[in-house]
């Protein structure tokens, strides 16, 4: 372990992809509001506007940088970083956020429970008058996400924000992480909560925890919305029953940008991961949506 890592109670892994100013911002946070050592690693797919280069500076030379040559996406890029982790605990952040002092300990402290597999904070909108948001359930059967409202104390929630997310690293590397099959962006946040509730894990969010969060009105990058589509189809193949899958499939079939979708799904290893993710479940999706009273699938 570096000295940068010395006494670290938590790894913190940052992708990045031409984020600009907005990483150092977010990268300065956690330097001043965390309390405690963390073990921060940055995780660079394949930006090409020179936002990394302040971490030359002496003042960032604990953390570690990983330059990806290429774009991977999200999830790998995530993973990428999850796996070179140095401590017991990993936090996913997106590269546009700023932490509230003591928003670690509520996170630890749920973590603690071996049942848990996943926790997150409330999330806030950074710049913005959004009504801050406390992990989400599914409200409709595009998957959109429906924020969910303080429950005062620690709780479980069917999904949580993709933009914060913490692990324990045991859990990180029993699951594999997120799902490297999705393209780029888009439910890959939905689905490794969905995949830790049937593993048997709970999700839970940790309101005394708050970070803020740039909700963008766009991307830096070209949104290509046959892969987010693909990113549904691939969730609702890999772990639905029957009928969800039919109103999912449904409900995009006459999108512009489906038969794409559908042909990448096809040619991806989306079946091969059904049959071995039924290997590790606990509990069946059915189940676990009537349990959260989640009813957008019927």
């Amino acid at each position: 372990m570096s000295a940068g890592m010395a006494g670290a109670v938590a790894s913190v892994v940052v992708v990045t992809h031409n984020e600009g100013a907005m990483l150092k911002a977010t990268v300065d946070s956690f330097l001043q509001d965390t309390g405690e050592p963390l073990d921060l690693v940055v995780v660079d797919d394949a930006s090409t506007d020179g936002s990394t280069a302040f971490l030359n500076d002496a003042d960032y030379s604990a953390i570690r940088l990983c330059r990806l040559e290429e774009s991977v996406g999200i999830s790998a890029a995530r993973n990428t970083g999850g796996r070179m982790a140095a401590t017991d605990h990993v936090v996913f952040s997106d590269a546009h956020v700023r932490v509230h002092p003591g928003w670690l300990e509520p996170i630890l402290e749920s973590l603690a429970d071996p049942a848990v597999g996943e926790v997150g904070p409330c999330v806030g909108s950074l710049g913005g008058n959004a009504v801050p948001g406390y992990g989400f359930t599914w409200k409709e059967p595009s998957l959109k996400m429906a924020w969910l409202p303080n429950p005062e104390g620690t709780a479980d929630v069917p999904f949580l924000c993709g933009c914060f997310v913490a692990m324990r690293k045991a859990v990180f590397d029993e699951t594999g992480g997120f799902d490297e099959g999705m393209y780029r962006w888009g439910f890959e946040d939905s689905e490794i909560s969905l995949r830790l509730w049937l593993r048997g894990y709970r999700v839970q969010v940790a309101p005394h925890a708050r970070i803020d969060h740039r909700f963008r009105p766009h991307f830096p990058y070209q949104v290509d919305w046959s892969g987010v589509i693909y990113n549904g189809l691939r969730l609702g193949v890999v772990h639905l029953h029957p009928q969800g899958l039919e109103v999912l499939i449904r409900h995009y079939a006459d999108r512009p940008a489906f038969s794409r979708a559908w042909a990448r799904l096809i040619d991806s290893d989306t079946f091969d991961r059904r049959a071995s993710e039924t290997g590790h479940r606990r509990e069946g999706a059915e189940s676990f949506l009537d349990r959260m009273g989640i009813d957008a699938l019927r």
